[in-house]
C-alpha cells in the first residue's frame, strides 16, 4: 500500500523544484514538504512536534497527521523505534499531550495551505533550508526538540555558514545615544576581524546593529518573527533590503504568518542559538532582550552585557545581568572582538624609578650623583632606576661639557 501524501508526485515536482539546486529529487521534495508541513501546523518551539519528528522522522510524522494522529498508532510507532520511554519521560502524560497537539495541529493541516507555502516562497524568491542541508546553522541543533523544522531565507544562504564566529547583539527599542554609539563602535571592531552580526531587525539597538554592519561591509542576519511577506517593523523596510544585499533575513514561519507577541518571544531563542556569543547593549528589566539573554544562558552561550547609567531605565536590565553574575561585563570593545587590548598594558614603574624621575624633573639635567642625592638613593639604586626609565623611553642621556653623563625627561625636549 502506498504511503499517504498530501501532494501528488506531480504537485511535489511543480511546487518544490524552485528550491532544488541540482536535478529534481523526489526525496528532497518529500523532505521539503514534510518540513514545510510541520512549520505550517505548529507554533515556534513546539517540543512535541520536535520530539515526534526526531523519533519517527518528519515524513512519518506527516503521515500520522494525514491519518488523524491517532494516539494508539503514534504510541505503537514510538514503541517500535524504542523511543516510547524517552517520550513519556519528557512529556509525562504522553497520551494527553498528543491529544492536545492533535487539537492544535489538525485544523491547520491543509493541502491548499501547503501549496500556498511553496508558491509564495517561490514568488518571494526565498530559499528553503532544512537540517539536512550543508548550510544549516549548527547552533540551532542545540535547541533540540525546540529547533525549527525549516528556515525561510531571503538573501545569501551561504551567510549561514559564517555564523560559528558571529555575535548576536540585541538591545532596547528605545535606545539612548550612548547605546547607539556603543553598538556602532562594537560592530566596527567586529568588522576588523570579519565576525558577522545577528539581531532581530527591530527599532533601536537592533536596527543600529544592521545599519552599522552595512556601513562596515559586514554580513548581518536579521531574524523575523513572522513570514517574509509580513516583515516588521515597516519603518525598517529599506534597511531590510540593504541587509539582504550583503547578508540575509530569515524566519521559521511560512509566508503569510503574522508576527505576534508569542512569536517575537520565540524568535529570540533563534537569535541566541545562531551564534556562540550574545551581547546585550541596553535592556529594561523585563524585555525581549533579557529573554534573549536567558535563552543564551540556557544554551550555554557566552553572554556579555554593556554597563550603563544607574539613572537610565534602558540600563537596568544590563546592569542587573552583570550584578547577578549572569553576564560578563563588556568594558573593552576591541578586546572583546579581537582578544587584543585597546589600551596597551602600561608598565608599572618601580618606587625607585618614580623617585629618580621626580629628581630629574626637579633638577632638570642632573648627573647620576645628583639624581642619587636629590632622590635619597644609593648610586646603585639610582643606576637601576635610570636603566628602568631609559628602557621605558622616558629619559634621555646627554654628555656635559666635561664628558659626564646627565639625564633629562624626554618630554622636556
Amino acid at each position: 500500500m502506498a504511503k499517504p501524501q498530501i501532494l501528488t508526485d506531480q504537485e511535489l515536482d511543480f511546487l518544490t523544484r524552485p528550491f532544488q539546486t541540482a536535478e529534481y529529487s523526489k526525496d528532497r521534495a518529500l523532505e521539503l514538504a514534510a518540513a514545510g508541513c510541520i512549520a505550517m501546523i505548529t507554533e515556534p518551539g513546539d517540543r512535541m512536534a520536535g520530539a515526534l519528528a526526531r523519533c519517527l522522522g518528519k515524513l512519518a510524522l506527516v503521515e500520522h497527521l494525514i491519518d488523524g494522529l491517532e494516539t494508539k498508532s503514534v504510541v505503537q510507532a514510538l514503541q517500535q523505534r524504542g523511543q516510547l520511554d524517552s517520550c513519556q519521560q519528557s512529556f509525562g502524560d504522553l497520551e494527553g499531550t498528543l491529544a492536545d497537539s492533535r487539537q492544535r495541529w489538525l485544523p491547520r493541516l491543509s493541502k491548499s495551505r501547503l501549496e500556498h507555502l511553496f508558491s509564495q516562497s517561490a514568488a518571494l524568491k526565498l530559499k528553503l533550508v532544512t537540517a539536512e542541508d550543508s548550510n544549516w546553522p549548527a547552533g540551532l541543533d542545540d535547541l533540540q526538540d525546540s529547533a525549527p523544522s525549516i528556515l525561510f531565507v531571503e538573501g545569501d544562504p551561504e551567510t549561514l555558514t559564517k555564523l560559528s564566529q558571529a555575535v548576536s547583539i540585541v538591545g532596547s527599542r528605545l535606545a539612548s545615544s550612548y547605546g547607539l554609539q556603543v553598538t556602532s563602535f562594537l560592530v566596527r571592531e567586529l568588522a576588523q576581524v570579519a565576525r558577522p552580526t545577528v539581531s532581530g531587525g527591530a527599532l533601536g539597538i537592533d536596527a543600529q546593529v544592521h545599519r552599522s554592519s552595512i556601513e562596515q561591509k559586514l554580513p548581518s542576519v536579521a531574524v523575523m518573527a513572522g513570514g517574509m511577506d509580513r516583515k516588521y517593523p515597516s519603518a525598517n523596510f529599506k534597511l531590510f533590503k540593504q541587509v539582504i544585499d550583503q547578508g540575509l533575513l530569515l524566519s521559521e514561519m511560512p509566508p503569510g504568518v503574522a508576527p505576534t507577541r508569542w512569536r517575537f518571544l520565540q524568535r529570540n531563542r533563534l537569535i541566541a542559538a545562531l551564534t556562540p556569543t550574545t551581547v546585550v547593549i541596553e535592556a529594561g528589566i523585563r524585555s525581549g532582550s533579557i529573554r534573549t539573554a536567558n535563552n543564551a544562558l540556557e544554551l550555554s552561550r557566552e553572554l556579555y552585557a554593556v554597563p550603563g547609567s544607574v539613572l537610565s531605565g534602558t540600563s537596568l536590565g544590563t546592569n542587573a545581568l552583570i550584578a547577578d553574575s549572569k553576564a560578563q561585563i563588556l568594558s573593552d570593545l576591541k578586546y572583546f572582538a579581537t582578544g587584543t587590548l585597546s589600551i596597551p598594558n602600561q608598565h608599572i614603574e618601580s618606587a625607585l624609578a618614580k623617585r629618580a624621575q621626580d629628581a630629574i624633573r626637579e633638577s632638570g639635567f642632573p648627573s647620576l650623583l645628583e639624581v642619587a642625592k636629590l632622590a635619597g638613593l644609593t648610586l646603585s639604586e639610582s643606576e637601576l632606576a635610570l636603566r628602568e626609565l631609559t628602557a621605558q623611553d622616558k629619559v634621555i642621556e646627554n654628555l656635559s661639557s666635561n664628558g659626564e653623563v646627565h639625564y633629562a625627561l624626554k618630554y622636556a625636549f
